[in-house]
């Protein structure tokens, strides 16, 4: 079964994950966060802002000045408990808007922490609200993309209820994979662990577990299911 799930992962070409991404930022009209350029949003194109690694590029706490998309990079959204403790929220993307919220609230809710060298667009808070006023189907889109949002935070809640860590990303994994069992590895897996809200050593251990029990196949930045996926 193993061997199997790794030859469907060499015929593998990512198009779901595309599919995802598109749809994530279906708000955005264009795809394009190359250097040279950066989506509109409700026709409101987004102001630069490059960050070092280690920086922040705002806050919990601070005034809220808009929404972002990430145009290259990484950031970490995170919280900082009263004891220290940074809690992960979310690993920011290239090509993925954040810090959505703002538009409804006075100050951001998290810290928003460069991972890599990394640049952000800007859509400003006041011109975007009014822009989403006035279109319509721009309001529509945002609020679609919202709901996935919505979505995609329950799904990480009920994956950290589950005590097992090799469970955890068993189930992770039938969540994220296409029909046939295939998931595409973006970033790190130490992404997928802050994700999963597990330490590196212990996700990679949960993965070595699973590979042996046949459960799963590893091969060329794929994770694969030996079965195919019911939905």
């Amino acid at each position: 079964m193993a061997s199997l799930a790794m030859m469907r992962c060499r015929l593998y070409d990512c198009d779901h994950m595309r599919a995802h991404a598109k749809a994530q930022t279906a708000v955005i009209a264009g795809t394009d966060v190359g250097a040279d350029s950066l989506p509109l949003l409700a026709g409101l194109s987004p102001r630069r802002q490059a960050l070092a690694a280690g920086t922040a590029l705002f806050r919990q706490g601070d005034r809220t000045v808009g929404i972002y998309i990430l145009q290259r990079g990484a950031l970490r959204l995170q919280r900082v408990t009263p004891d220290g403790a940074a809690v992960t929220l979310h690993q920011v993307r290239a090509g993925e808007m954040f810090a959505e919220a703002s538009l409804f609230a006075a100050r951001y809710h998290c810290d928003a922490i460069a991972e890599s060298d990394s640049v952000a667009g800007l859509y400003p808070k006041a011109a975007l609200a009014t822009r989403l006023r006035h279109d319509p189907e721009a309001l529509w889109n945002f609020t679609g993309d919202l709901a996935r949002r919505l979505q995609g935070m329950r799904q990480r809640y009920e994956l950290k209820q589950i005590r097992s860590a090799p469970q955890r990303v068993l189930q992770f994994l039938r969540l994220r994979c296409d029909p046939a069992g295939r998931y595409c590895v973006q970033g790190s897996l130490k992404d997928i662990a802050a994700e999963l809200g597990l330490t590196h050593e212990a996700l990679y251990r949960a993965l070595a577990l699973l590979e042996r029990q046949g459960s799963i196949a590893r091969l060329d930045g794929y994770l694969c299911l030996a079965a195919p996926v019911k939905r």
